[in-house]
């Protein structure tokens, strides 16, 4: 394994820490890498899927400029676990809490660079419970049968977030297993 030689934070804001590694390897090589840390305790991507029907988000995005389709998701926070994450998050962005949430993959974005984890959990037994949120702007819930998932995603009009697709995959495959 390479060792950590040096670690230097370049530049910290609300939601990032930049961080300077250099990095020795075994054969003798140093190398410099630069690592984005997310604040917080990772985050959750929640799959709400009930009755055959899985519930995305439509809501802007920044770094695209534009709409884009997703799960629920956001930031763990300080003393939250996984699964309270997840219910907030329900309650704040789609307006439902689920009493049977699973845990079924953890997902490593990017990490070359981004030291981030988000924790994928299928939340199902959907009830009506809404809470305040922190976007600026509602966010719009759409509904989609398993069967039509394929389409939503190639949709050229849709941007699909890569987490989602993968996400779509990862429930497939979760219930699959569990055949």
């Amino acid at each position: 394994m390479p060792t950590i030689k040096n670690k230097t934070i370049i530049s910290s804001t609300d939601l990032f820490t930049i961080k300077k590694l250099d990095i020795e390897f075994k054969n003798n090589v140093h190398r410099k890498y630069e690592v984005v840390s997310g604040k917080g305790h990772g985050a959750v991507m929640i799959i709400p899927f009930e009755k055959n029907t899985f519930y995305f988000i439509k809501e802007f995005a920044a770094g695209i400029n534009d709409y884009a389709i997703s799960f629920p998701k956001g930031r763990i926070d300080d003393g939250e676990s996984m699964f309270e994450a997840a219910n907030r998050e329900l309650q704040e962005e789609i307006g439902y809490k689920s009493d049977m949430l699973s845990h079924i993959f953890t997902l490593s974005l990017a990490p070359g660079y981004i030291d981030h984890d988000t924790h994928i959990i299928l939340a199902q037994e959907l009830s009506v419970s809404k809470l305040d949120g922190d976007e600026p702007e509602e966010l719009e819930v759409i509904q989609c049968e398993l069967s039509k998932v394929d389409t939503l995603i190639q949709e050229k009009k849709n941007n699909m977030e890569s987490r989602a697709i993968a996400c779509v995959y990862l429930f497939q495959n979760h219930i699959n297993l569990k055949k």
